[in-house]
Order: structure tokens, then C-alpha cells, then sequence
């Protein structure tokens, strides 16, 4: 049985330099979500999902409550051009106070900021979306839990297991 976790704070950086925990309102992780095709048999009453079709392209998702040059700045660019996001999160198990680190290494383009509506009295700031993320790795506790690089075929550890070896051989030898 598994103890209650709850995340305790996060923060995000930037090109390894820009520590947003001060400016950071939210962050979205990249959703998995496999890629998958129906069919229906021509004897069959029932279609099926066929899967392991591959990974929808990945996104993160995150709201600054502040007007950041340093981050507003990474917009688009050059073909090619992609920055490195890394976010942590601290986690405390409510069972024992034992305290876990989760955290993503992501390289991509920041390819959307949209304002928040000023309004008197408000704090307002920026929602940013990173997307064509070539490189993606997410570590709990210091060990890899999933990592894909798109220049070498696609998942190379998935749910803490090395995987596709036979592929990169094949395609990248």
C-alpha cells in the first residue's frame, strides 16, 4: 500500500539560469498519451484501439504571475533554436514526512505567450506553452524514470526501464 504524497512546492528554470520559483503560478506536465488507431475486424461485433502506434507530440504548460523578459524573450527564433526548461517539485509523503524530488529536464521551443487581462488591483502575468520538445526526461528521486530523445528513435527508459535497444541499433549504428 502506498503512502498519501502531496507536492510541497515547485519552481522552474530556464536555460539552467532563471530560477522562476518567486514568478512561477502554475506548471503543467507534458501529458503521455499514447497514439492509437480503431479498428473493427470484419467479424467482429466490437472495434478495438489498436496501440504502441507511438506518443502524441509532447507540451508543458506553465503560468508566470509576472512580466519576466528573460523568459518572454525564448519566443520562437530561428528554425532549430530550442531552450532548456528543467521544473522540480518537492514531495512529502504524509505517512512517514519521508520528502521526494520530482523533476523534468525539457528541451523545446517556448512557441505561445498569451497575457492575462489587466485589470486594476490584479496581479497579472503570461501563460507559456513549450512544444516541439525533442529531449525529455523526467527523474523521481534522482533516478530516470522516462526519457525520450527524438534524434535517437524516441523512448530510451520508460517507467524506470531502458527500452528500444534493438531499434537505436538498427536506425542510428
Amino acid at each position: 500500500m502506498s503512502s498519501l504524497r502531496i507536492v510541497r512546492g515547485f519552481t522552474m528554470y530556464a536555460n539552467d539560469t532563471e530560477n522562476l520559483a518567486l514568478d512561477i503560478e502554475t506548471m503543467k506536465l507534458p501529458t503521455l498519451e499514447e497514439l492509437t488507431e480503431t479498428f473493427q475486424p470484419g467479424g467482429s461485433d466490437l472495434e478495438i484501439d489498436i496501440g504502441g502506434l507511438g506518443v502524441k507530440a509532447l507540451a508543458l504548460q506553465f503560468k508566470l504571475k509576472s512580466h519576466t523578459p528573460a523568459v518572454l524573450g525564448l519566443f520562437g527564433g530561428e528554425p532549430g533554436v530550442r531552450h532548456a526548461f528543467t521544473g522540480k517539485k518537492l514531495i512529502i509523503s504524509e505517512e512517514d514526512g519521508s520528502q521526494h524530488e520530482h523533476a523534468i529536464d525539457v528541451r523545446g521551443r517556448l512557441s505561445k505567450i498569451e497575457g492575462e487581462e489587466l485589470a486594476a488591483g490584479k496581479a497579472t502575468g503570461y501563460d507559456h506553452e513549450i512544444k516541439s520538445i525533442w529531449n525529455y526526461t523526467e527523474f523521481y528521486d534522482g533516478r530516470i524514470m522516462h526519457r525520450f530523445n527524438f534524434k535517437l528513435g524516441g523512448w530510451d527508459v520508460r517507467n524506470f526501464v531502458p527500452v528500444n535497444d534493438a531499434r537505436r541499433r538498427v536506425l542510428f549504428a
